[in-house]
């Protein structure tokens, strides 16, 4: 029996690290345009090709999951996202509260030095600052490799808040993590927490956000593309516990030869 087989077996918000599980995507369908979200809130995303790039479903020799960004260009329907509607993603609206952001990645460079957003749910309004709200995700993979998370807080007068780590080179399955709990979030590679850079300010609480959850592009949902495989992302409204990080990438690691 597989592991996540197991898990669900065992039933899977009894699990203590499943507490204050909000998403799960551990793309098991292998066809479709439709992916479940396994965690107890059971959101449906839709996985949306514009026209250039596209999707495909694939599993690593070692049986695990995985679905497939592939990006052809930088252009405004050059590749390919996930969404849910933000009437169905109020509870990932944090704000004030902790939260977590656990994910397998194999990321992939495209010859652009732009953002290249894993999620988000946020928008950017350049012209009318306090329409900056909400938060996101994304890795640089030209030029220098890093993870940034940014805060979008337009009602105190200032666009955003950003802390980042370095190191995240595009070409091998690393898992990504992000707790969040007061000003200075915490970044994990493989469970190893990292230096992180943050503003003067530190992180301050992203304004609300009544936008899509996207994952793989920009808000708008026609620029800064993510290129490559990824698996089972998790988000969570609490901090996770250095502990927990540990366990999940000691349980999981086997997957990908890591």
């Amino acid at each position: 029996m597989a592991v996540q087989e197991a898990v669900m077996a065992k039933g899977y918000d009894k699990l203590s690290l499943d507490y204050g599980l909000l998403l799960a995507l551990p793309f098991r369908e292998g066809t479709g345009v439709i992916t479940r979200d396994v965690a107890m809130p059971h959101h449906e995303l839709t996985l949306q090709d514009p026209d250039g790039g596209s999707f495909a479903w694939g599993n690593l020799v070692t049986g695990c999951p995985y679905l497939q960004f592939t990006t052809v260009g930088f252009g405004p329907t050059d590749g390919v996202y996930l969404d849910c509607p933000a009437a169905n993603t109020v509870d990932l609206d944090f704000t004030t509260g902790d939260y977590s952001i656990v994910v397998w990645v194999k990321h992939e460079a495209i010859g652009e030095l732009k953002p290249k957003i894993v999620v988000g749910r946020y928008v950017i309004d350049d012209i009318t600052l306090i329409n900056n709200v909400g938060w996101e995700v994304y890795l640089e993979t030209n030029g220098p490799h890093y993870l940034e998370l940014r805060h979008h807080h337009g009602s105190i007068g200032v666009q955003r808040d950003g802390c980042y780590s370095t190191g995240w080179a595009p070409g091998g399955w690393e898992l990504l993590g992000i707790t969040r709990s007061g000003l200075y979030p915490k970044h994990y590679r493989n469970a190893t927490s990292l230096a992180v850079t943050y503003g003067g300010s530190g992180m301050r609480d992203p304004d609300s956000a009544n936008q899509d959850l996207v994952i793989g592009a920009r808000f708008s949902k026609n620029a800064d593309w993510y290129n490559g495989q990824m698996w089972n992302l998790r988000i969570w409204d609490r901090e996770l516990s250095n502990e927990e990080m540990h366990w999940i990438f000691e349980m999981e690691r086997h997957w990908f030869n890591v």
